[in-house]
């Protein structure tokens, strides 16, 4: 739980009410992963205007999968360097991508929006 107080007390979290949908209000993510010891670091625009920049990292030395969802479609997606150069792409199963994480692994993903998601 040290991380997340840490992050809670140095850089909280802005939260935005949203309408829309059969209920009215809606909680959604942008962003989700499904491990808890991977911290999503950052998520901003791409320098270049290209899509999203994903920045996330392994925090507890354990390695293995990692899926990362968003909550809009993608058709590409990259692992690239911190320049954000792309250099592998990933395979996308709907708004998911997966990846392989090792232990403290830095890695900066570049998920480029469907045309419905602009």
């Amino acid at each position: 739980g040290t991380v997340s107080a840490s992050y809670a007390l140095n850089d909280p979290i802005f939260i935005r009410r949203v309408t829309g949908g059969v209920g009215g209000e809606v909680s959604r993510s942008l962003v989700n992963v499904d491990k808890q010891n991977t911290i999503i670091e950052t998520v901003k625009q791409a320098e270049d205007g290209n899509g999203m920049i994903v920045r996330l990292f392994e925090n507890e030395r354990c390695r293995g999968p990692v899926r990362l969802q968003v909550d809009f479609p993608i058709t590409d997606a990259y692992c690239c360097n911190l320049l954000e150069e792309n250099e592998e792409q990933l395979d996308i199963n709907q708004n998911e991508v997966q990846l392989d994480l090792k232990p403290y692994q830095i890695v900066t993903l570049r998920l480029v929006p469907g045309a419905e998601a602009q």
